[in-house]
Formats: C-alpha cells, sequence, structure tokens
C-alpha cells in the first residue's frame, strides 16, 4: 500500500513546532494535533502539497570553496554610532552645501503655479527669495526648500522665475511631483547644473564671515530667517571662495551650526511625509503664510494653526554622559565638544530618567533627529520636556527633570535648548494672550495717534 497523509477538513497547517504545540491553549493544541496526523512513512517518502501563499525556502549560497552561506537572522539595529566626530568648532566661516540643489521653474504661469504648492505666499510682484516647503494631501512636510528669485534672473527669464533650493537627494522626486501638476500650465522645469560656465552652487556663511562676502562672487543671497547669524547665497560654481581672504570649511561646520540652532534640514531631519510643518519648526522661521488662498495640505495646516496646539517642536539638544552634572541654564549651547561618544542614532527614544539615573518606563518624551559630538537636535513634547505651555490642561515638565536616551545599555543625558529668539517667535505666533496684548497696543497706539 502507498503511504498517504491524512488530511483532515479543516485548512492544513504546514507545520507547528512542539514547542508551540506544548504552550497552546489545550483546544487549540488539539486541533493543530489533528492537522498534524501525518504517517511516518508518507512524511519520509512523498512531500507535503505545496501551500497557497507559502514562500519557498531560500537555497543557500555556495562560494567556490563549497562552504554554505545559510541566510542570517534578523537582528536588532545599533541604535548609536560607533564613530566620534572629529569636527573642531568654527564659530565664523563659510561653506559650499554640495547636498543642496538647484531646479529652475519659469514660464508665464509659474507664480500661479508655485502658489498652489508650497505653503509661503507667491506672487508675479515678489523678487526676493524666501523659505517654504511642500506638502502633501494630509499636510505632511515633503521638502523644505528656498525659493531663489531676484531681478536680475527674471529680466533674463523675461518672466517671473526662480531656483528651487532642494536636498540634492530629492531633486529628480521634486521634479517628478511637479511636473504631475503642470497640467496645462505654461511653465519650464530645468535642472541647473552643479559644474561648468553655467553652474550655480549654494553656499552657508555664518558668524561674522558674511560680512567679508564679496559683490562679485555672490549671484544672489539672503539672511536665513530659520536662526539669527546664519546666511545664504548662491554663486558660480567656478567660485573656490565668496569671501576674499575667507578659506572654506568643510560642509560638517555649517551642519553644527545648524544643530547649534535647531535648524532642522533636508530628508536626513525632515523625512518626506512623516512630518508636520510645524513640527519642523516652518512657522516660526518664515515658512508659512497662513493667510494666503489653497494649496496642496492647507486644510491640516490652517486647522492647526486655529486650534493653537503644537505639542512636539524640533530643539537643539545637549548631550552629557551618565555622570556628568546637568547645567539647568536651557537657553544656550555652552561648548560644542568633537569628541563626545556614543552618539546616538535618529528615531532613538527619549525618556525621562528616575532619580538613579537610570530610564523609566513608559511613554517617550521625544525622538533624536541628529547628533554631531555633544549636540544634536529632537523632537521633543514641549510640555514634557520644558516649561513652555501649548495646551489649557499642561503637560508633565518638572523643573530639575532630566532626559536620556538608551546606547547600546549605556544612558546618555539629553538635555533640550530653548533660546530666547525661539521662544519669543513661538510666542508672537502662537499664544494668544500675547496676541491679545499686541493687538492692544496698536489699538492704544492708534488712539493716541487720532
Amino acid at each position: 500500500m502507498v503511504p498517504r497523509t491524512v488530511l483532515t477538513p479543516r485548512r492544513q497547517i504546514l507545520y507547528v513546532c512542539d514547542s508551540c504545540l506544548n504552550s497552546a491553549r489545550p483546544s487549540r493544541r488539539a486541533l493543530w494535533a489533528t492537522d498534524r496526523a501525518i504517517t511516518t512513512a508518507s512524511s519520509q517518502s512523498q512531500p507535503l502539497p505545496p501551500q497557497r501563499g507559502v514562500r519557498p525556502a531560500r537555497r543557500p549560497i555556495v562560494l567556490k570553496a563549497g562552504i554554505p552561506i545559510l541566510p542570517q537572522p534578523y537582528t536588532s539595529q545599533r541604535f548609536y554610532s560607533a564613530e566620534t566626530s572629529t569636527a573642531q568648532f568654527v564659530a565664523s566661516g563659510i561653506a559650499p552645501l554640495p547636498h543642496r540643489r538647484l531646479i529652475s521653474l519659469s514660464g508665464d504661469d509659474a507664480p500661479k503655479f508655485l502658489h498652489g504648492l508650497i505653503t509661503n505666499n507667491v506672487d508675479s510682484t515678489r523678487l526676493s527669495p524666501f523659505y517654504s516647503a511642500f506638502l502633501d494631501a494630509r499636510g505632511r512636510v515633503l521638502w523644505d526648500v528656498f525659493v531663489w528669485v531676484w531681478p536680475e534672473l527674471v529680466a533674463k527669464e523675461r518672466n517671473w522665475a526662480c531656483y528651487i533650493e532642494v536636498d540634492a537627494n530629492e531633486v529628480e522626486t521634486l521634479k517628478k511631483h511637479l511636473k504631475k501638476h503642470k497640467l496645462r500650465s505654461k511653465i519650464a522645469i530645468k535642472d541647473v547644473p552643479e559644474d561648468g560656465a553655467e553652474g550655480i552652487r549654494v553656499w552657508a556663511a555664518w558668524g561674522g564671515a558674511h560680512e567679508k562676502v564679496q559683490e562679485w562672487s555672490e549671484i544672489a543671497g539672503l539672511e536665513d530667517p530659520r536662526a539669527p547669524g546664519l546666511y545664504r547665497y548662491l554663486a558660480n560654481a567656478d567660485r573656490d571662495t565668496i569671501a576674499e581672504g575667507v578659506q572654506p570649511v568643510d560642509t560638517k561646520q555649517y551642519h553644527i551650526q545648524r544643530y547649534l540652532h535647531g535648524v532642522p534640514e533636508g530628508q536626513v531631519d525632515i523625512p518626506r511625509e512623516a512630518s508636520l510643518p510645524m513640527e519642523c519648526n516652518i512657522d516660526l522661521n518664515g515658512g508659512i503664510d497662513f493667510k494666503k488662498g489653497c494649496y496642496v495640505g492647507q486644510e491640516l495646516t490652517i486647522r492647526t494653526k486655529h486650534t493653537g496646539v503644537v505639542r512636539k517642536r524640533i530643539l537643539p539638544i545637549r548631550l552629557h554622559s551618565k555622570d556628568a552634572q546637568v547645567l539647568q541654564d536651557t537657553t544656550e549651547i555652552t561648548k560644542f565638544d568633537p569628541s563626545f561618544s556614543p552618539e546616538p542614532l535618529p528615531n532613538t527614544d527619549i525618556k525621562t530618567l528616575d532619580d538613579s539615573g537610570s530610564m523609566k518606563k513608559g511613554r517617550a518624551t521625544g525622538k533624536i533627529v541628529a547628533a554631531i559630538g555633544n549636540v544634536g537636535l529632537a523632537l521633543c513634547r514641549l510640555e514634557n520636556m520644558t516649561p513652555m505651555r501649548v495646551s489649557a490642561e499642561g503637560g508633565t515638565y518638572k523643573p530639575g527633570a532630566q532626559y536620556g536616551v538608551d546606547v547600546n545599555g549605556e544612558v546618555v543625558k539629553v538635555q533640550p535648548v530653548l533660546h530666547d529668539w525661539f521662544v519669543k517667535r513661538k510666542q508672537a505666533l502662537w499664544d494668544r494672550e500675547d496676541r491679545k496684548k499686541i493687538m492692544n497696543t496698536r489699538e492704544q497706539d492708534s488712539a493716541e495717534l487720532e
């Protein structure tokens, strides 16, 4: 007699190990035991019939030496950086930004077209560069951008035109996004070359270096609205420097300056379709016009503005070792330490520390965004990690509370920093009582003039 598999009327289970069988509930154990009713002879001589939806086992890879390499099981990601930063602090300098690229947008319908896609106001009379963002239909940030427009460019194109500065890795994706919404709009979308006679590159300056930038070297420039003391320029690609007598420094110095000021930028800090514009401080940095007309992603943005509640924002942070004495001054980052180690990786949870310095269980109070040395960025719950209040009920913040991250079993303390200018921006735009005071002051001034 040919051995055969005994099938049950129920759906057959391919395999259940003895450990799972023994630990299952009695009713399920009986069900699985029935489904496994296969004779010893049949299991040896006749393979099981193929099951629908079951992926076949992977064949091992065999090297020339004949040693098979079996697929390795998944291991958890390491949530720290094993390398220490070697960048020294440069208080004043200039740096090229190769991680940023330009896209040219021109044509009769260019201002109207762009106006319907970004968070800031665009019209044909605007002839100066500005900061903005593209959103998806859910109100999440797609790209943070600078829109470069200046009189000479408009005169050259004979129409309103601009260069859109975006993360270099997102140029093609943004171009596809623009072309998808083009329809019958009379616009032209082109790459701006990085090299050659027509090449243009993005530069940054900070500290006192912007005072040495020469007019002959720059095509256009602006004071970066995201933080005081930062400046931005476009220059011809053949320029080795934009400031006479000033040698450019490594781009990492620019990132350190961003982190010191709490400025997120690009896909590393603002992942596409994951962040809200207010969480990235685009509103506080002048990147959102709350009075403009309809644009993609406007609904959630305006609704959030009317509710007046933004619970999380990206803030600059200081990192300390577990045994370090943390200063209670949270208004400035006093010193950059490039040798600090280990650096936590992005998306590492920040939690409250107990009296012994160990991490408490429960909900995270924030997440690491980026870090270099002992400085970085973190998405923080304002009412849990800072004295700022954003709602009537308040949060769980307590003066003297400490926070940290688990870095390979070691606790690294995380201290959020609230710059004075950041607090003032937030109060001016979001605090209703302050807005009422401002309006009352304006009314009183008007009455006195009359």
